[in-house]
Parts: structure tokens; C-alpha cells; sequence
């Protein structure tokens, strides 16, 4: 057989398996064809492969629990993946629940969930029946995004470092929520109320958040911050609570409570896309954080301020792009209305001095929120420029240390002249000082009322799972990193799974070895797989001793979604 060169074998021992994305084609070349969404079964000579048994075993339990514009569904069962059918499309998932959303209340949906297997035989259904509910819980405040121009600016603020960050109304299934798109990394990318959270005078004051958020590898934050304060970082500010949720990449999850908080039970791992509950408790005994109504973290913690700002924030753990959808934000709180809002201007940092921003009409007061990180120890920055205008600069909440490498919100009272559509901000300070976030606050005698509507940076299609091969020796166990196997027979084991909330439809997967095709696995009996674990048997005998390497590329039904391959390198002794 053809030997793959040594350079990029030794390459792939080094790092081990290794995921390749097919981006297509770049620009000025000419146009790969698309990829096939229909295998043929091949195999060579010296080479076993499986093929389908029995068929999988329906799905039981299934439980439907309504929700607002949305049913939640789960149920019993071992397969590597299941399709789940309503009159509003289909979907393959890779665990035991899913959330539909988008639905009409009150009328009834029929719900029909398959099981299946490795090769896409499919079960006999499990159905239920259900009718989404409108949410009857009484909030004091509350948003539950299901206008079709989300969010209402006059209630929110995105805030994110750069532009890579939306907030908008869902599309598709995801209809009748909000929808936070992200391409900023591990940076989190903030939804603050513009609705103060007033603590009850007597009695405990709750916020809550319902949300499928995290999703797999990313976080969680919800903050009541005693302050003016629109992005959440690290240090978090003093007397803040904090709670932060994170998902790891096997989908277990881990709750954390600022300050001084204990984790009390553990939390089931998150089913991908279906919404929970989560809520902050303020009592006068300390603080807790409540998952679906049971308490899951406490701290001894008492905030002995009255009024504090909501933060709802999400982030990736690993950089990657993340889609997080909002059914409800609420608080139990005391009475607090919302308040009115003027235009929102741009702000430039050290803009050109020629800038000549316009007036704005019937603006009545402004306030700069800005966050900095200092390069090294200085006195605090104290004053600011805005418009040429030097205006006093303070803390947004007391007590908040000035220190390299820390970001430090602050906030400043604009003068009239900064009452305008253009607004520029300039620091007079020779230390080096990084900006990280700007926005300001305007309101009027009539206020605006806004909305901005949009599409989501990162959308809703479903991916096809990586393909992850491992070589095991010939009685399907592992060697030790780096050992060579045996001559004789080696055991190839490729597994697809993910823990999307919706995958794509997998049509199957080629194996080559050194560079030569040895097997084609169709995955497609009923109709596309998702997700399973296939055993392949090599005969190692003819083979040449030393390295070799094998590709296993998996092809999905749409002809849209890019193949995704997977390499693993092995050593064979002489």
C-alpha cells in the first residue's frame, strides 16, 4: 500500500486525532462539487465491516411538559440517536429530550419519537400530545421576547467589547424568543436591564432567567451589580452577586455563587437546547441560586444595598461561536417601572476633532458608562473628556480597585453638549489605559420608544458531528500512547457524537488507509443516522512495519453541510 509521508504522520502522532473542517472552496479558485448525499457500501479485500441487526427498541416515558410557545419533551432510551417528527418539521438529536419552540398556546401538537441506530434503522414511535401554555407565574417585572422585533431598547442594552455580538428576535423554530449570538470568544456578551432590580422591603426578591443557555462548552452569568455597570468581568465588583453556570464538553454542569457560595446538589447534566429556570433569591438570610425551582447553591452572603442593575450574560469556555435563546426574564422584586429612553448616540474613543456632532432634541439628562483596564500601577482616572467637555469621572461602584490587568467600570454625568448623535471620548492621561466598553445612557421629555429587529449573527442549521477514529489492537482494547500494535489484526473504532440541541443528518462515512479507499459505511436503512460507534477489522499482516495513518470522513444527507474529517496515526512493529 501507499505510504502518507512521514512529515504529516508525524504530525498527527504528536497531536493525536485530529478534526479537519471542509470550508469548500476559496475565492478565485474554481468550486469543489458538492459532496455526495448517498453512499454506496464498499469494502476492500482484508477488511470487516458491520452491518445492521435488529432494529432499535421504541422510545417510553415520554413526558411533554408545556411551556410558553414551546413543549418540553423527554422520554427513555439507549440509542445512539432519535428523530423526533411534529407538524412543524423534524429533527435528530443525540439525547433523550428536545425542546420545541415557536408553537402556538393553546393548540394541541402531536408529537411523534423514533429511536435510532447506527445505520439508521429506525424504531417504531413513541407519541405524545401536549398544548403549549402561556407562563401564568406572576412576576413584578417580567419580558417573555415573543414580539417579532426583539429586544425592546427600551428595556435592554446588548453590551459586548466588539461587534461581534446580536440580540434579536428567533427565526424559524427558534420564533417567539430572544436570541443572543456571539462570535467574541471567552468574552462574555451582556444583556443589562434598563429597569432598575428594587429588593422587596420585606420578604425575599427573586430574578429569573429561563434560557437553554449554556450550551456545551459555554457559560452562564447572572449578576445584580450595585451600580451602573453593563459589562461582567473579572474582578467582579464588590458586594455583586454573581452566579455562573457552565457546561463542560461532556455536558455536565457546574454551578458557582459570588460570594462566599456553596454548591448543595448536584446538577443533572443539561439536556442541549431545553430552557431551565434559573433564579437568584435574596432573603434575609442570605442568597441562593434555584435551577427549575430547586435550590442548588447557597451563600451566607446579605447585600445591604437596595437597588442594583441585571446583567444576563453568555460566553464560550473554548472560543467558540455560540447561539443562546431567552424565553423570560423576570423579577419578584418591588414595583418599578420602566425608564423612559431618547435615542441611543454613537460614541467614538479618541475621535477626530473635526467630528461635528448634530443636537438632539428634548433630552433631558446622559450618563457615559466605560469600562478600562490600566497597563500597570497609577492613580485612578478621575476626569474625562467628552465632546472637548472635561467632566468628572467616578467609580460605578464604590470600592471597585484600580489595578493592571483588571477591568474597572466607571461612569460619568454628561453635559449638555454631549446631548448629541455623535459622541466622542477621549482620555487625558499619559499612562496606557485600554477601553474596553462604552455606551451612554440618554433620556427625554418624550421618550423614544425602539426596537431592532435583525438576524442572528450565528444561525440555528444543524452540523454534522465530528468523526473521532481510534485504532485498538485486535481484541478491541487500546494500546498505550505512542505503542505499535501488533502485525496482525487491528480494530478501527470510529464514533460521531455531539451534543448539539439538532444534528445533522449523517449519510454515512469513507475510510482510507495510507491514502487508499478500504470501506464505505452507509448510515441511511430508514432514512439518516446522527450519531453511533462502528468497530472496523483491518488485517495488518501485508502491511508494511512503522507509521501509517487513517482518515474516516463523514458526509452528511444535505448537500449544504460540509463533510467533516477525522485522522488517526498508529505504528506497527516489525
Amino acid at each position: 500500500m501507499k505510504r502518507v509521508a512521514f512529515a504529516v504522520v508525524g504530525i498527527a502522532l504528536v497531536a493525536g486525532v485530529i478534526v479537519l473542517r471542509d470550508t469548500g472552496g476559496s475565492d478565485g479558485l474554481p468550486s469543489a462539487p458538492p459532496p455526495p448525499t448517498k453512499l454506496k457500501p464498499f469494502v476492500a479485500d482484508q477488511v470487516l465491516v458491520p452491518g445492521p441487526q435488529t432494529r432499535p427498541s421504541t422510545p417510553v416515558n415520554v413526558k411533554a411538559d408545556p411551556g410558553n410557545h414551546r413543549l418540553r419533551l423527554a422520554w427513555t432510551g439507549e440509542a445512539p440517536a432519535y428523530e423526533v417528527r411534529w407538524a412543524g418539521g423534524v429533527k435528530l438529536v443525540t439525547r433523550p429530550g428536545t425542546q420545541l419552540n415557536g408553537l402556538e398556546n393553546d393548540r394541541p401538537v402531536d408529537v411523534e419519537i423514533r429511536a435510532v441506530d447506527e445505520f439508521g434503522q429506525r424504531s417504531q414511535p413513541a407519541k405524545a400530545t401536549a398544548s403549549p401554555q402561556a407562563d401564568r407565574t406572576e412576576y413584578t417585572y417580567a419580558d417573555r421576547f415573543d414580539a417579532t422585533d426583539e429586544p425592546d431598547l427600551q428595556r435592554w442594552r446588548l453590551s459586548k467589547r466588539t461587534d461581534c455580538a446580536r440580540a434579536t428576535s428567533g427565526d424559524g423554530e427558534d420564533s417567539k424568543r430572544l436570541i443572543i449570538s456571539s462570535s467574541c470568544g471567552t468574552r462574555a456578551v451582556t444583556l443589562r436591564s434598563r429597569t432598575p432590580f428594587v429588593r422587596s422591603s420585606d420578604g425575599e426578591s427573586r430574578l429569573a432567567v429561563e434560557t437553554d443557555a449554556p450550551g456545551t462548552g459555554g457559560k452562564l452569568l447572572l449578576d445584580l451589580v450595585p451600580g451602573p455597570v453593563s459589562v461582567q468581568g473579572d474582578p467582579v465588583p464588590p458586594n455583586t452577586v454573581r452566579a455562573t453556570v457552565s457546561t463542560d464538553n461532556s455536558g455536565n454542569s457546574i454551578v458557582e455563587l459570588t460570594p462566599d457560595g456553596t454548591a448543595v446538589k448536584a446538577i443533572p447534566p443539561a439536556v442541549p437546547g431545553v430552557s431551565v429556570l434559573w433564579e437568584i433569591a435574596l432573603t434575609s438570610e442570605g442568597t441562593r441560586v434555584l435551577r427549575n425551582g430547586e435550590v442548588v447553591a447557597t451563600s451566607p452572603f446579605v447585600p445591604q444595598w437596595r437597588e442594583a442593575t441585571a446583567l444576563v450574560g453568555i460566553a464560550a469556555l473554548a472560543g467558540d461561536r455560540i447561539r443562546a435563546g431567552i424565553d423570560l426574564i423576570g423579577y419578584r422584586t418591588a414595583k418599578v417601572d420602566v425608564p423612559p429612553t431618547g435615542p441611543t448616540p454613537q460614541v467614538r474613543v479618541d475621535g477626530p476633532a473635526a467630528t461635528s456632532p448634530h443636537p438632539l432634541p428634548d433630552v433631558t439628562a446622559g450618563q457615559l458608562r466605560i469600562a478600562m483596564i490600566p497597563s500597570r500601577e497609577s492613580e485612578p482616572l478621575t476626569s474625562i473628556k467628552v465632546n472637548g467637555i472635561a467632566v468628572p469621572l467616578r467609580p460605578a461602584v464604590e470600592g471597585t480597585p484600580w489595578k493592571p490587568g483588571a477591568e474597572y467600570p466607571a461612569v460619568a454625568d454628561l453635559p449638555k453638549e454631549a446631548f448629541t448623535d455623535n459622541v466622542n471620548v477621549q482620555l487625558e492621561t499619559q499612562e496606557r489605559i485600554q477601553i474596553t466598553h462604552t455606551d451612554v445612557e440618554l433620556t427625554g421629555s418624550k421618550p423614544t420608544p425602539q426596537r431592532q429587529p435583525g438576524t442572528p449573527l450565528v444561525d440555528a442549521k444543524p452540523t454534522l458531528a465530528d468523526p473521532v477514529p481510534e485504532v485498538l489492537d485486535a481484541s478491541g482494547q487500546p494500546v498505550e500512547n505512542g505503542a505499535a500494535f501488533n502485525r496482525g489484526r487491528v480494530v478501527l473504532e470510529v464514533r460521531i457524537a455531539a451534543l448539539d440541541a439538532a444534528v445533522a443528518g449523517l449519510a454515512g462515512f469513507e475510510i482510507r488507509l495510507d491514502g487508499n479507499h478500504i470501506a464505505t459505511v452507509p448510515t441511511t436503512a430508514d432514512g439518516p443516522s446522527a450519531a453511533g460507534r462502528w468497530r472496523i477489522s483491518l488485517n495488518a499482516t501485508a502491511m508494511t512495519a512503522g507509521a501509517h495513518a487513517i482518515e474516516v470522513k463523514a458526509f452528511s444527507t444535505d448537500s449544504e453541510v460540509h463533510p467533516e474529517t477525522g485522522y488517526v496515526p498508529f505504528l506497527l512493529k516489525p
